[in-house]
């Protein structure tokens, strides 16, 4: 077993399993999910974990439940999608230049949300960095990242201090073929981040919350980017595709948050 599998969160491993069998036609639309209690037979795990995965994928809907009756595969539907470039590469498509500051580089135990969001165990060790983010010699935003040790260790000393994350995600596991879950709120500058994005405390910030996911180690970074409100802006575009399909389409104003 290679040394990532060990890290990948058994709800993860039966959410990929449901994922692939209904994306490959082998569970269509309306057919039943398998049993809580043979998914838990399957991998070996808890029915309370099973239930997790599940969870996730009605969240998604990608299934449905349906009381006294189970889970079934959701009916097509139309989706609304978007395909992110990083950050570092929207800003290089509008011809700008973009640099990290490290402001921090620690270890520390996994708690609350990030344990939850990185689908490891409370307390688990991981690598956080605080950085600063700079677009053509302007601090725009400042983040929060926190990985999992097994990516942390395999970071650079280069790439910690002062460069784009998604190259080196590609470098330490060979491919990104990814996705990400993006939550982006608007708030007021706390103490902390109104230092480092050099503005006052309660000025508008930009939240962008994500957790990157690759396949098939499962989440390999949680993390924020707080955005000074003043000198960014998002600008999406939407396409409406019939059945479920993806639009692959173009103009993220602010790039994922990779």
């Amino acid at each position: 077993m290679a040394a990532e599998d060990r890290f990948t969160p058994n709800y993860y491993r039966v959410e990929k399993y449901l994922r692939d069998r209904i994306q490959s036609g082998d569970l269509k639309p309306g057919h039943p999910i398998p049993p809580e209690s043979q998914l838990s037979q399957q991998f070996g795990i808890s029915r309370m974990t099973v239930r997790q995965a599940l969870s996730r994928l009605v969240f998604e809907g990608v299934i449905v439940r349906q009381r006294g009756r189970g889970s079934f595969v959701a009916e097509a539907r139309f989706q609304h999608t978007h395909v992110f470039p990083s950050f570092e590469e929207e800003m290089q498509a509008r011809g700008s230049k973009t640099a990290n500051r490290l402001i921090a580089k620690r270890i520390e135990p996994a708690e609350g949300k990030v344990a939850v969001s990185l689908g490891i165990p409370e307390n688990t060790p991981v690598l956080v960095l605080e950085r600063q983010r700079i677009v053509d010699g302007q601090l725009v935003g400042y983040e929060i990242r926190y990985f999992p040790r097994w990516i942390g260790d395999a970071l650079t000393e280069d790439e910690i201090h002062n460069q784009p994350l998604v190259p080196a995600m590609r470098r330490i596991i060979g491919r990104v073929h990814s996705r990400l879950r993006l939550r982006i709120t608007s708030s007021a500058a706390r103490p902390r981040e109104a230092k480092y994005l050099e503005m006052k405390v309660g000025a508008p910030v930009l939240v962008r919350e994500n957790t990157w996911y690759v396949d098939p180690e499962g989440p390999i970074q949680y993390g924020k980017s707080i955005y000074r409100g003043d000198r960014y802006q998002m600008d999406l575009d939407f396409a409406s595709w019939p059945h479920g399909r993806p639009a692959v389409t173009g103009g993220a104003g602010g790039g994922a948050d990779r």
